[in-house]
C-alpha cells in the first residue's frame, strides 16, 4: 500500500508540475485576448469570431497526437474561448 500511495503521490506531483505550466500559458493567452480585445474595440470588431474560434479548435484537433483525448482537449478549448469571450465582455461594460 505504501508504495501504491508513493507512486499516486509522484503522479500528483506529475499533474501539479503541468498545472503550473497550465496555469502561466493561460495567463500569458489571456494578456494576449485582453490586447485583441482593446484591438477588436478599436476596429469596433464584435468579440467572437466564430471562423477564428473554428480556425483554433482545427489547430488543437490537428496538433492532438492521441486520437483518445482529442474530444476532451477540444471541449477544453471550447471553454478556454468561451471564458475569454466572457473575459472581454466584462471587461467592456467598465
Amino acid at each position: 500500500i505504501i508504495k501504491t500511495m508513493n507512486k499516486l503521490e509522484e503522479l500528483r506531483n506529475n499533474i501539479d508540475q503541468v498545472d503550473q505550466e497550465i496555469v502561466r500559458l493561460l495567463e500569458k493567452r489571456m494578456t494576449i485576448v485582453q490586447e485583441i480585445s482593446q484591438e477588436k474595440q478599436k476596429q469596433e470588431i464584435t468579440i467572437l469570431d466564430a471562423s477564428r474560434e473554428q480556425a483554433v479548435l482545427d489547430l488543437a484537433r490537428k496538433n492532438t497526437e492521441n486520437p483518445a483525448y482529442q474530444e476532451t482537449i477540444i471541449n477544453t478549448y471550447k471553454d478556454i474561448m468561451k471564458n475569454s469571450r466572457l473575459y472581454q465582455k466584462e471587461k467592456r461594460e467598465k
